[in-house]
């Protein structure tokens, strides 16, 4: 029996020590099967295998191109993290984004996307088919509601922007979009160039890209709106810059002789657009199909009559100047851009630039230098009661397009958009949040993140974790064991020779006894 005790010490003990040595992810830890059998098609339009295309570890997020806030965060953040990695690590690290929205996301768009956010990795859509079987092999939940409210529910009238100056003044300012900016905008877009002028009436056009009206006012630059109720271009008897763009999302300029039931209908794609007829009736159009920071800023910095310089560079534009407070050439302060986080009620530095930067909401300019914390909320403080939400989220929009934005580990009760419980534990919602996957060398989900709100040091250091649990990224080249590896064999080399001891002790005594029982014969 006292054997038997023994033995079970022993085993107890290794299996303690053993137990030890298990990883101290900084992420959510999991215990789950390898997902497997899953090939779906990538931006280039080419077949993706998981079995054989996903090497080393790999990290799995889920987005949607359309996601105006969490994804493309999410996609720099994961950037980061794969800059942070050695070339050596790199090597054995497979970095995959496979969309939550397959009909809207095709390998084009995801080609688009993936290109305009530097991100060159793989980006994974299939028919809705194969990608709920791609979800469900993941424990993901895709609220399909929550995505279809997110792209409806934006509206850039609601939109704002803050201004803080070198002496920490601040000023709010909410986004207009008049005709001359929207037609400033396309044009640089486009490459025409204007020729403009101001009186007291207005802002006049004289000349679209060399084609100016002649002298002799045979016939003026005119301008048009296109009417949504009647589907037809419409004569405006407006200045140009008295024109409101968001309630005239569509606007033709036309020689005033010219044939207004000649222009071509707006792109429906586009959210504004400037359309051009020439003298000699050819057409031309330009226009933007999403709102970002670049045009909010241009909006609402025009529409307070505030003097500002961005540039347009190769990299994209980027903030030079505001209110003739120009960023020193010595770098010792810049103009940086914030964002609104409704969430949490902060404002944070923007992970984008203000042209990567999709249907913005709030953001703010302010130097670097400039202390975050005393830039003023630009919404009031929103009062969170148990009947809002059930007390586990906050609203977001307004009529019908209002919605909780559910807290960690609640989603929307079946069929209640306006009501937050519990989710399962194992399974992650992806809307208005998303999830991402670390998995080892075997396919299995080893450490889960959700949202975007993680470090970057954080989540690398999980990444790392791993390869050197499955000696990955040059790790196998690390003959010194780690202080837990070193640890468990140490104390295993004591419990097997504390258990020798014993069983030399034993077998000692038992020896003795035996001799006494049995002395030698004659």
């Amino acid at each position: 029996m006292r054997h038997r005790m023994k033995q079970i010490t022993t085993v107890l003990l290794v299996l303690l020590l053993l137990s030890s040595t298990a990883a101290a992810y900084k992420g959510k830890q999991l215990a789950r099967g390898p997902v497997e059998g899953i090939e779906l098609t990538d931006q280039n339009g080419e077949s993706f295998v998981f079995d054989s295309d996903a090497n080393g570890v790999v990290v799995v997020s889920f987005i949607f191109t359309r996601c105006p806030d969490v994804c493309p965060v999410l996609t720099q953040l994961l950037i980061a993290v794969n800059e942070e990695l050695s070339d050596e690590e790199r090597e054995d690290v497979t970095f995959v984004s496979i969309s939550v929205d397959p009909e809207h996301d095709s390998p084009e768009v995801l080609l688009e996307y993936s290109e305009r956010m530097g991100a060159s990795w793989p980006h994974l859509t299939g028919s809705v088919e194969e990608m709920e079987q791609v979800w469900n092999a993941f424990g993901v939940v895709v609220q399909q509601n929550v995505i279809d409210v997110h792209v409806a529910d934006y509206q850039p009238g609601e939109a704002s922007i803050t201004l803080v100056d070198t002496n920490n003044n601040s000023s709010h300012h909410m986004f207009a979009w008049s005709g001359w900016t929207l037609t400033q905008l396309m044009a640089e877009e486009a490459g025409w160039t204007l020729n403009a002028s101001m009186d007291e009436q207005g802002r006049i056009v004289h000349g679209i890209n060399g084609v100016d009206s002649p002298q002799d006012n045979s016939w003026t630059w005119d301008i048009n709106h296109w009417n949504k109720t009647n589907d037809a271009w419409e004569a405006s008897n407006l200045p140009i810059n008295s024109v409101d763009g968001l309630q005239n999302e569509h606007i033709a300029w036309m020689p005033s002789n010219g044939n207004r039931s000649a222009l071509p209908v707006p792109n429906a794609n586009h959210a504004s657009s400037i359309t051009l007829q020439w003298p000699n009736g050819t057409h031309e159009q330009q226009g933007l199909e999403v709102f970002n920071a670049h045009h909010l800023t241009q909006g609402a910095l025009h529409g307070a009559g505030i003097n500002f310089t961005i540039e347009d560079t190769t990299h994209g534009h980027y903030m030079t100047s505001v209110n003739d407070e120009d960023a020193p050439s010595d770098l010792s302060w810049q103009w940086d851009l914030y964002a609104w986080n409704q969430h949490s009620e902060e404002w944070g530095i923007a992970n984008l630039s203000m042209d990567a930067f999709e249907e913005p909401l709030h953001m703010a300019w302010a130097p670097s230098t400039a202390d975050v914390s005393a830039i003023p909320n630009p919404v009031s403080p929103v009062v969170q009661t148990e009947a809002v939400c059930n007390g586990h989220g906050w609203e977001m929009g307004s009529g019908a397009s209002k919605h909780c934005m559910c807290d960690e580990g609640y989603t929307w009760a079946e069929g209640d958009q306006l009501s937050c419980v519990s989710a399962t534990t194992e399974e992650y919602n992806v809307g208005h949040s998303t999830i991402t996957y670390i998995l080892n060398d075997d396919l299995e989900p080893t450490v889960a993140w959700t949202g975007d709100r993680w470090l970057v040091d954080d989540f690398t250091a999980d990444v790392q974790e791993l390869l050197e649990k499955e000696q990955l990224g040059g790790y196998e080249a690390d003959v010194v064991p780690s202080l837990s590896i070193g640890f468990t064999v140490a104390a295993l080399a004591v419990a097997a020779a504390w258990n020798g001891g014993r069983q030399s002790k034993l077998d000692g005594q038992g020896a003795k006894e035996e001799k006494v029982a049995h002395p030698p014969m004659d």
